[in-house]
C-alpha cells in the first residue's frame, strides 16, 4: 500500500513537473511576443506624434555644394539665372538627393536653371533633361550654349510651345519635374495638369516663386501671382522647403508624390476654376483640350473646359489683368515667358 502511494506520488511529481516546464516555455513565449509588441507600438507612436516636429531632410550642408560650386560663379556673375544663391542650392541638392534620370523642366529663359539641373546629373549615369519653353528666339537657353556648352549631351531643349506639344514625344516614367513659368493663374496650376499622366509614381516635383504673392507684392501684376503657391500647397505628397527663418522667404520647395495621385486628380481640376489673369492663344486651348480629353476623366475634362470658356470672356472684358507678354511674345522683355 505505501509503495503504490509512492509510485503515485513519483508519478504525480513527473506529471506537474512536466505541465510546469510547458507553461513556463509558453510565458516565456508570451512575454517575448508582447515585449516586441510594445517596441513597436512606441516606434509607431513615436512616429506618429513626433513625425511633424522633425526638421527637414534638406539642409544646405547635405546639397553637395562641391558639386554647385562648379558654376556658382557664373550664375552670379551672369544675367542667367533669377533664383537667390540659397534657391539654387536648394534645386541642386535635390537633384542630388534623388538622382533622377528622366527630368523635365518648364519654364527656361535664360537657362539658369537649365544650368542648375544639368550640373547636377553629369555624372548620373543615363540622366536627361528635357526643357520646354513657349518662346521661340535665340535667348532661350542661351546660358547653357555661352557657358557650359559641354554638359549639353544630356539636354533636349523644346521652344515654341506648350507642355502639351511635347509631353507623348518625351514619353512618361518622369522622375522629376521643375516648374518655373508665369506664376499667374492658370500658369503652373495647368502646367502640372499636362505634366502629372507623364509622371513616375512618386516622382518628384520642384515650384520656383511659391511664395512670389508675398515675396513680391507690389504692383498690380504681382499680387496676381498666385498660380505656384495655389499648386505646391495642394498637391498631396512629402514637402520640403529650404532652411532658414520664415514661411515666406523660401520661395522654393520640392515635393515627392504621395502614391495613386489619381485620387487627387479633380482637385487638381477644380483649381483651374479661378480667375485667370491671362488667357492662352487659342492654338494653345486646342492643345490642352485635346489633351485633357486624352489623358483625364469626364469629370475633368467638363471642370477644365468650363474654366476655359468663362475665363476667355473674363479676360476679354478685364484687359488690365491680361499677361501681355503671354498674349505678345513679340512684345516681351529679355525675361522668357513660358506657360
Amino acid at each position: 500500500m505505501y509503495k503504490n502511494n509512492n509510485n503515485i506520488y513519483e508519478n504525480s511529481k513527473i506529471i506537474s513537473n512536466n505541465f510546469y516546464d510547458k507553461n513556463h516555455k509558453h510565458s516565456l513565449i508570451f512575454k517575448l511576443v508582447l515585449f516586441l509588441f510594445l517596441i513597436a507600438l512606441i516606434v509607431y507612436l513615436k512616429k506618429i506624434l513626433f513625425n511633424n516636429n522633425k526638421k527637414q531632410p534638406f539642409y544646405f550642408d547635405q546639397f553637395e555644394t562641391n558639386i554647385y560650386n562648379g558654376i556658382k560663379d557664373v550664375l552670379e556673375n551672369s544675367n542667367c539665372s533669377n533664383m537667390w544663391n540659397s534657391q539654387r542650392q536648394f534645386l541642386n541638392g535635390v537633384i542630388r538627393k534623388f538622382k533622377p534620370k528622366k527630368i523635365v523642366e518648364l519654364g527656361v529663359s535664360f537657362g539658369g536653371s537649365s544650368i542648375i539641373i544639368l550640373n547636377a546629373i553629369k555624372d548620373i549615369k543615363y540622366s536627361h533633361l528635357y526643357s520646354i519653353d513657349v518662346l521661340n528666339n535665340e535667348k532661350v537657353g542661351s546660358c547653357v550654349n555661352k557657358y557650359f556648352p559641354q554638359l549639353k549631351e544630356k539636354w533636349t531643349l523644346f521652344k515654341g510651345n506648350i507642355a502639351a506639344k511635347y509631353m507623348e514625344k518625351i514619353g512618361g516614367n518622369i522622375d522629376l519635374a521643375f516648374f518655373d513659368t508665369t506664376h499667374h493663374e492658370p500658369g503652373e496650376i495647368l502646367d502640372f495638369l499636362l505634366i502629372l499622366p507623364f509622371l513616375k509614381e512618386e516622382a518628384v516635383v520642384v515650384f520656383h516663386d511659391i511664395d512670389h504673392q508675398i515675396t513680391y507684392s507690389r504692383g498690380p501684376m504681382k499680387r496676381s501671382e498666385w498660380a505656384s503657391y495655389i499648386i505646391f500647397n495642394i498637391i498631396r505628397g512629402e514637402k520640403f522647403l529650404p532652411m532658414g527663418e520664415g514661411i515666406f522667404n523660401k520661395d522654393i520647395g520640392a515635393i515627392k508624390l504621395e502614391k495613386n495621385q489619381k485620387k487627387f486628380i479633380h482637385d487638381y481640376c477644380r483649381a483651374l476654376g479661378g480667375q485667370w489673369h491671362y488667357f492662352p492663344p487659342e492654338s494653345h486651348i486646342e492643345l490642352i483640350i485635346n489633351f485633357v480629353q486624352k489623358y483625364y476623366d469626364r469629370e475633368c475634362f467638363d471642370t477644365i473646359k468650363e474654366a476655359i470658356d468663362f475665363n476667355r470672356d473674363f479676360v476679354k472684358d478685364n484687359p488690365i489683368i491680361r499677361y501681355r507678354k503671354y498674349i505678345n511674345p513679340k512684345k516681351s522683355s529679355e525675361n522668357s515667358t513660358k506657360i
